[in-house]
């Protein structure tokens, strides 16, 4: 009986828990194992984010390619001309109309759906309800956002992973200097850049820019230069199809690096 006892509470004494020194050590091992691996996850997070962007921008391509067969090789939807504008360019279908009546909603390849007959849009705060005829009626450019939300009328391929809460529901801008230009699909002339594989169609614009064009002396405003990090820059989608993550370029010889024409430094 002795040693059963005995026994008994040997093995009592061996079953402790850790000591503080011990569990003070083990809490620092993991600390220093964070430490090293959260930076990895935070590059290959950041990686996946920057190829769904990239595979974004190739489907935008893809519903540019079948608007253009319908729409006489035009890459993406414009406005008509202003008759007070000598230069006879056409308008934008941006923020200047209310989300229904905006580019995207003219790519049939998004596959927008917009009711037929009268659109009710809702102020979820006010209740104050519109069809759209007043756009913008007054309203300061947050009340718009409320009045007018655009995520029912906006693809979600339009929408960055690293773009949190981006302004008017996209994270991507077109070239608004190719239809300024009448830049088309099989264009030949293509300016100073000569390839089609220079020429900028879109492009990431900074969150909390509401424009769907980068007009003419509007980069430096709209354009945002480093959605994926200062190492990786932005993504791109480029007039042959490709699409590439590149730095800010310094200026080419230019102000817009958007613009394919030559203008004066």
């Amino acid at each position: 009986m002795t040693d059963i006892r005995r026994s008994s509470e040997h093995g009592h004494a061996c079953r402790r828990g850790f000591t503080l020194v011990e569990l003070l050590v083990v809490i620092g091992i993991i600390g220093v194992l964070l430490a090293i691996l959260m930076p990895s996850l935070s590059k290959s997070r950041k990686q996946a984010a920057k190829v769904a962007c990239m595979s974004n921008l190739k489907q935008v391509f893809i519903a540019m390619q079948i608007y253009s067969t319908d729409n006489k090789a035009w890459l993406f939807p414009v406005g008509p001309a202003d008759p007070l504008d000598t230069t006879n360019k056409p308008t934008t279908l941006g923020t200047d109309l209310p989300p229904h009546e905006r580019w995207p909603v003219y790519v049939g390849a998004f596959r927008i759906k917009v009711p037929t007959g009268t659109i009710n849009y809702v102020n979820p705060e006010t209740g104050e309800v519109s069809d759209g005829a007043g756009y913008p009626g007054g309203h300061s450019n947050e009340d718009q956002r409320l009045f007018y939300p655009a995520e029912l009328y906006t693809p979600k391929v339009m929408l960055c992973p690293e773009d949190l809460d981006p302004w008017e529901y996209h994270s991507y801008v077109v070239n608004q200097h190719l239809a300024d230009d009448r830049i088309r699909f099989g264009t030949q002339k293509l300016g100073k850049l000569g390839s089609s594989s220079e020429v900028i169609v879109a492009g990431e614009k900074k969150t909390t820019v509401r424009d769907y064009y980068m007009e003419a002396n509007d980069f430096a405003r709209v354009v945002e230069p480093y959605r994926h990090g200062v190492k990786l820059g932005s993504n791109y989608l480029f007039l042959d199809g490709h699409v590439d993550s590149r730095l800010p370029d310094a200026v080419k010889n230019q102000l817009d690096p958007w613009d394919p024409t030559p203008t004066t430094p």
